[in-house]
């Protein structure tokens, strides 16, 4: 493989034996590394595994120290049903799949299915928002002669890749549902340092829904946020949606199986971890 200058490595796990697999993937890991040459090396043995059901199933550390990406939910197909299973099972599992990712070690949904005319252009955005907001690697399963323009203008939107390629490589972390909308949060690290927000509508039919909430709402677990005042990018406009003090209520328009999804930029930024 380093002779003919292979740059990404997936190694599957059909039909073997859920014993040998974790043996078998950092053995061959060692066998990459020991060539000499950077080969991004994905692992797929948790989703063979019955890991979702009983984590302590899998050494999550050990898949750290050998594997770059990791693949633990079903593959992605291009009807909404599917992207949004893979989205709902990140969240399922929000206690476990933010640990494992960061940088040299990310989970991976699965390839992006964009351009294959399975997805609304309000499901496209969603499906690419949370694959950014998640830090996914951005492989693209469609024929790239014929995909569409709405496509491409996400595949090529300079704030969405910027999110998904921040270099602290947090994972999105699930915040809540409320009214039929998912809330989640990611930290950024990048200059000027901040934080990404998506809302998501979960149901596929009716009329969009008009949400009020604060950045308050968002708070994670793991950091507290304050400030005077923030700026809410709005990453598929690139326009600024609004300024914002914490507790201060906004409304939004979620579409059905829709997103919105902000930056955001602290005036003032004092954060703390608990």
């Amino acid at each position: 493989m380093a002779d003919w200058e292979v740059d990404y490595v997936k190694m599957n796990s059909c039909n073997s034996p859920d014993q040998m697999m974790p043996d078998g993937f950092e053995k061959f890991s060692r066998l990459l590394n020991g060539t000499g040459r950077p080969m991004a090396f994905l692992c797929t043995y948790p989703l063979y595994n019955s890991w979702y059901a009983n984590p302590q199933s899998v050494d999550w550390k050990r898949l750290q120290n050998n594997c770059n990406l990791v693949r633990a939910l079903p593959n992605s197909h291009s009807f909404w049903g599917s992207v949004f299973n893979i989205i709902d099972g990140y969240k399922l599992r929000n206690d476990i799949l933010p640990k494992v990712a960061g940088p040299g070690h990310y989970n991976d949904p699965d390839m992006l299915v964009l351009g294959n005319n399975g997805l609304s252009n309000d499901q496209k955005r969603a499906h690419m928002g949370m694959w950014c907001m998640f830090a996914a690697p951005l492989l693209i399963s469609a024929d790239m002669d014929k995909v569409d323009e709405f496509s491409a203008s996400l595949l090529r939107n300079k704030h969405l890749l910027a999110i998904d390629q921040d270099k602290g490589g947090h994972q999105a972390e699930f915040v809540k549902t409320r009214n039929d909308v998912q809330l989640w949060i990611r930290k950024l690290d990048n200059c000027p340092i901040g934080w990404a927000i998506a809302c998501i509508n979960t149901k596929v039919d009716g009329g969009p829904i008009n949400f009020s909430t604060n950045l308050d709402e968002f708070k994670s677990q793991m950091y507290t946020i304050s400030g005077d005042k923030f700026e809410l990018l709005d990453v598929f406009t690139g326009d600024i949606f609004k300024d914002v003090q914490l507790t201060e209520n906004f409304t939004i328009s979620i579409n059905p199986s829709g997103i919105m999804m902000f930056r955001v930029n602290p005036y003032k930024l004092v954060y703390s971890y608990q």
